[in-house]
Formats: C-alpha cells, structure tokens, sequence
C-alpha cells in the first residue's frame, strides 16, 4: 500500500533516480494512476515497465492527459491500439493469459502500447486550448496515485514522461493523502486532474482517440497476438472478462443475495443505512452474470454524485458502466449503440446508470424497451423515491430481475406510492435494521435528547396554524387546491418547530461544557457534525465560528470538488465541525463523525433515519458516535394545563424520539429526560411507538395535522 513506502517530500534527479526510486513504487502500489503531462513518449513505458506491469497485474488502470504533439511512431500505436478495440477477433483474444508484460514493454514497447490501448488498461485524452485561448500548449506535470484502502499520493514537479525527461535536471514534489497539512494539496491536484479528465477545464477542451483520429490521421494496425499477460485480478477487475466481487462478503450480505434469488431475482432490500447495499447489489449482479453467462444491468440513483460513486464500485467489479444523465450530451446513442451489440452476440456485458429523473423521462423508456428481459437486472438505489407518480416510469416493465435498496423502503404517508413500490418489486424479500448492523459494520451510539420550549410568539403561530390546519383538512381530499394548501401550511408549521429560537443557545451551551470538560483549549473537539434548519446555518456557522471552532458550510451551494477537500479536511480534523442543512441526507458519507447535533428533522423517518445510519459507519480509532437531539417539548407552564398545542408538538417529535432512544447504548438514561412530561400528558405509550406504528395507528390524524 502507498502509506507503507517512505516517501521523502522532494525527489530531485540530481540525487535521486525519479523513476526508479518515485514513479516505479507508486505504480507497483496502486490501482489507479492518473497523469497530467506536457509530452509523452513510448520510451517511458520502457523505462517504467515494471511499475506498469504491476498497476496491470493489481486489477488497475492508468489514465493520461497529454499536449497532442507526439512521435509519429507513438501515435501509430495509438490508432491501433484504439481499433483493436472494437476488432471481435482480438476480443476473442482477451480469455488467453499472454507472458511477461515487463519484459514486452521493454522489448516490444510500441506492440504493448497499442494493447494496453485496446485493453483500456491505459487511456489518453488530449488536452487542446480553447479558441480563446490559441497559441499555447497543455504544459502541467502531475500524477496522482490511488490504492486499494483509497489512499492517495500527488506529485508534481517539472518531469515529461519521456526518454529525454529521465535525463533533464528535473525534481517533484510528493504529497500524502494521510500526512496532516499535506491532504489540500494531494485533494487539489486529484480534483484538477479528474476535472481536466472529464473537459471541465476552462482554458483546453478535452479530445479523445477517436475524436483525433476523425479530425487528423489515418488508422493504421499491427500485430493480432497479445505481448502481455492478462492476469487473473486484470482481467476480471480492469477489462470485465466476467464480472465478479473483490470483496470478501459478510454473511448477512450473503443471506441477502440468497434471500432475493430464492424470490424469483427480484424483491427490495430493506438494509440499515451503511450496511453495504451497493456491495451487496453488484455481488448479486455480478453471481447472476456468471449464472445466465450474459447480463445488461440498469442502476438508477437519486443524484448526480451517486451516479459517480457507483460507477466507481462498478468497476472495482470489472463492469465498465456508461452514464446517463442530463449532463452527459450524446449518452442516449451511445447506450442504443451498446444494447444493439448486445442484442446481436457482439458483446456480453453491458451497463448503464442513470439518475432517476433521467431514467423517468420517455428517451431512457424507450431505451430499456429494447432490453431482452431475462438477461436484463434492474438495481433500484434509494428505491423509496421511485415510488413517486413523477418518477414511477424509471421502472421499466423489461427488467426481468429487479432489486431496490433502501433503509425506508415505505414511503411516509403515501400508500399509493408504496403499494406500488411493493407490487413491482413483489415485496420486501430481505430485512436487516440496525440493531443487527451495530457492532458489526456500524457503531453503538449515545442518544442524548435536549429539551427546548418554543417561545411565546413561536407558539402563538403554531396555534393559529393548528386552527387553519383543522379548519380545511377535511375538503382536502376532494379539492386539489386546498391540498396543495394544506401542504404549505404543514410546512410552515413544522419550519417553526425545525428553527426554534431557543435551540442554538442550548447547542453553544453544550459545546461550551465539551470544551471546558477537555480541560484545554477548542483544538481538541474535532469531527463534529451539526445538522441545522433551512436558512438558518449561516447563523449557526457565525455563532459556533465564534467558539474558535474551525466551521464549514456543508449546503448545496458547495460545488463538488469543494464538497470533496471539505469532507477530507474534516476526516482529518482540519475542519472541526460541519454545519449542514439536508445535502448530507443524499448519500453523502461522513464516518469520520463522532458527536452530532440533530438542531432540526422532520416527522418524515426517512430524513433522521438516513441521517443516524451516516454518522454510524466504522472509522479508525472510532468506538462509538454521540447524538444529541434537539427536541421540542411543551413548557412546565403548558404541562401543568396538559395544554392541546403542546401534545400536538408531543406527537410530532415523539416517534423520532422513540427511534432513536431504542437502539441507543444508553436506552433507560435518554427515556427518562422526557418520561415525566408524557407521564403528566398521559401519553407515555410514545416512548414505544417509533414512526411505523404510529403512522399505522393515528394515520388518519397525521394526515390532518392534528
């Protein structure tokens, strides 16, 4: 692994062979290298057979963008290379182990080139510069290396990947992912490069082999025989010979598979938020694939950030999946071209993701209306959201096996949609909730339920929304209109109990006793995430900023490489504490948490439930998680008249309440901080009623809002 070379910071060729001693160990511990670099020559491959060869061997790839001025001879294996490709004679090929690719690289160097090409164990782009910015050349110097634990080295320094480079006065500068100080900069340079990657750069537009190929030069081909080994591992993780797990899965995942398969292929997964249900998914797609012998697999997930995480476990199990989502121009014939080779024999393997309100729209139906429906396996991430009547077209009648994932498969007061869910999927065919989940991938935690009052002039809009709710919850049936009313007047209410006044001073209260119990300065809380109301966490991230606590914004506003070096700067304890509002909820990891304010959450379980399973997953040094919720309680001056208003509010917060303090470490102790008001309201039957049982028992009232 990279952490276990002793890297030293600068490596200058006055005194160090830079590729022996640098690059050569990089590549041999890695299983994704990625380059950005002025000038490229088939000589370096020579000179870093060895380091190539064992980034092969590791299941890996390596991806480089280059200036488009190159030999002749290079550009030749270029072009051949890329037509090997689509050649099913040399597809063929692909099934028989070839010997030494260390010693081919050194002997046969350009013969290897175009294979790697083929094999899409080495990729090229070229950087060209925008026409507002003619006249110079893509010039940068920087790798970045990336191994199996997701640990990541940069370099950067004045180095071309060519023969002549090696013999420059040259030096690069090494940065660690792990070393602190050292992760903006390792972060920085990955972010860069997989932005220039994917032609998000503003000075070069990026051009692939073909698009060269097209515009400038004549296809020319070589030798048929491979002058390489395909090992085992890069053969079934990097060219997706046959798809398969590279994870040794745990035994409820297993019983998870066997359970969905022994139902037909198809059932959802109710499994507790970070228990492995993309893991688990694939490894079902991938044992299906070995079964039928050919397979299209269709993901669909919620947001434009899974759709890049799951293409990244995707290929960690040799499937090599094409994107689908409004932002990608051209995905829809690409995707038709694909099935079309599938439908005919050509190929074997196919795989799409898509977001779901792209899946939804009648482009990507009309595509899947071409699947073959016994070889065709449909994946359904967040599969609650699908149950909408805007989204509930992604799921596609073709898909002869079907799988949704979900914590909250049941959508919170939509039977309709959840009926839906259920027919189409024919039920939950597998649970595992979170109390089997903690101790074996998740970990125990400390519910701490903070008490707050509404004020008097908070309370007094609670009520006049109360009597406005009652008023017309009965037509709102019949009258679409006073249904979209009575919607935004349960929103407002719920936004008065979400921002209390009272629960931000409570929040500086307690974070005051955690640093003053530490006995030193604010240095020492670290890996803190407050979760706050709408419109609110600017004042939050000025009152907290205030502490000395080192904050950042976690909103929709952070781009995605910021969101990226944030949740790494907090990982590391840079940043102190995160304030974010809902963008955490869409499958955004943070295990790095170990104390989190719960300022605000909905009635809805599938906003607080999320929220708990992310802060739950195992990290290094990490044995438990601490949450502290916020909850709204009547005052002891409406306790002691059992005023209505403040049941209402009992009713509201009390089943979130009752989810959490069940599967708490400290259970008895959280109940007994509101035991005595429900006592006094005679509803103490909520400290057991978590969401489901109520929503089946007072559905109804809920739906009125009383």
């Amino acid at each position: 692994m990279l952490r276990d070379l002793e890297l030293e910071p600068v490596y200058d060729s006055a005194n160090r062979d830079i590729i022996a001693d640098l690059v050569v160990p990089l590549l041999r511990n890695s299983v994704d290298y990625m380059r950005g670099v002025g000038f490229f020559t088939s000589g370096w491959l020579r000179v870093a057979s060895a380091g190539v060869s064992q980034l092969v061997e590791n299941g890996g790839r390596a991806r480089i963008i280059l200036s488009p001025i190159m030999d002749a001879q290079d550009w030749e294996a270029f072009t051949i290379g890329e037509k090997a490709k689509s050649d099913e004679a040399l597809r063929a090929a692909l099934k028989r182990n070839l010997d030494n690719l260390t010693e081919s690289l050194e002997q046969n160097t350009l013969n290897s080139l175009a294979w790697l090409i083929a094999d899409e164990l080495l990729e090229f782009r070229f950087a060209v510069p925008r026409p507002q910015f003619q006249g110079g050349d893509y010039h940068d110097k920087v790798g970045v290396f990336v191994d199996a634990r997701k640990d990541v080295v940069a370099i950067h320094g004045s180095f071309n990947d060519t023969i002549k480079g090696t013999l420059n006065g040259e030096a690069f500068s090494v940065f660690k992912s792990w070393e602190p100080g050292q992760t903006c900069f390792s972060e920085t340079h990955r972010q860069r490069l997989a932005s220039l990657w994917e032609n998000g750069n503003r000075q070069f537009g990026i051009h692939s082999i073909p698009d060269a190929i097209r515009d400038e030069f004549i296809r020319l081909r070589s030798s048929s025989k491979r002058p390489y080994p395909l090992s085992e591992p890069a053969v079934s993780l990097a060219l997706a010979k046959t798809p398969r797990c590279p994870f040794e899965l745990r035994e409820f995942q297993r019983s998870a598979i066997h359970a969905w398969e022994e139902a037909g292929c198809r059932g959802i997964l109710e499994m507790a938020t970070g228990t492995g249900k993309t893991i688990t998914s694939l490894a079902a797609a991938a044992s299906r694939r070995k079964c039928l012998g050919k397979l299209v697999l269709i993901i669909l997930v919620p947001y434009i950030h899974l759709l890049e995480q799951w293409e990244r476990t995707c290929r960690e199990f040799g499937i090599h999946p094409y994107l689908c989502s409004g932002d990608r121009p051209g995905w829809e014939r690409e995707a038709k071209s694909v099935l079309q080779d599938f439908r005919l024999g050509s190929i074997d393997d196919a795989c799409f993701i898509a977001v779901h309100n792209t899946a939804s729209a009648d482009k990507f139906g009309r595509l899947c209306g071409l699947l073959p429906p016994r070889h065709s396996m449909l994946i359904a991430d967040e599969v609650h959201d699908l149950g909408s009547r805007e989204l509930r077209q992604a799921l596609f009648p073709e898909a002869g096996m079907r799988m949704g994932l979900s914590a909250t498969p049941q959508r919170w007061f939509d039977e309709e949609g959840t009926h839906f869910l259920l027919s189409y999927f024919d039920g939950v065919c597998f649970e595992y909730p979170l109390e089997s989940a903690i101790g074996e991938c998740l970990v125990p935690y400390e519910y701490n339920p903070v008490p707050v009052c509404l004020t008097e002039t908070e309370l007094q809009g609670y009520g006049e929304l109360t009597a406005k709710v009652v008023a017309i919850a009965g037509r709102a049936k019949e009258d679409p209109e006073i249904e979209e009313r009575l919607k935004m007047l349960l929103l407002e209410r719920a936004r008065i109990v979400a921002s209390a006044d009272e629960k931000l001073p409570k929040l500086i209260e307690i974070l005051r006793e955690l640093m003053s119990s530490r006995r030193t300065s604010a240095d020492e809380l670290r890996h803190v995430l407050v979760y706050c109301a709408p419109g609110t966490h600017e004042k939050v991230l000025r009152s907290l900023s205030g502490l000395g606590l080192r904050c950042h914004e976690f909103v929709h506003t952070v781009g995605a490489s910021e969101r990226a070096r944030v949740l790494q700067s907090f990982a590391d304890g840079d940043t102190q504490v995160l304030v974010a509002v809902k963008c955490l909820d869409e499958g955004v990891d943070v295990p790095a948490t170990r104390t989190a304010f719960f300022l605000a959450s909905t009635t809805n379980p599938r906003e607080f439930i999320q929220r708990r399973g992310r802060i739950l997953r195992k990290a290094e040094g990490k044995t438990k998680a601490i949450v502290y919720d916020f909850v709204v309680v009547p005052s002891t001056d409406q306790v002691e008249r059992q005023d209505v208003l403040g049941a209402s509010v009992l009713r509201r917060e009390m089943p979130r309440f009752a989810e959490f303090s069940s599967s708490a470490m400290n259970q008895f102790q959280a109940r007994s901080i509101i035991r005595d008001i429900l006592d006094q309201y005679e509803m103490l039957n909520l400290l057991d009623e978590r969401p489901w049982d109520l929503y089946r028992q007072l559905s109804g009232m809920e739906k009125r809002g009383i």
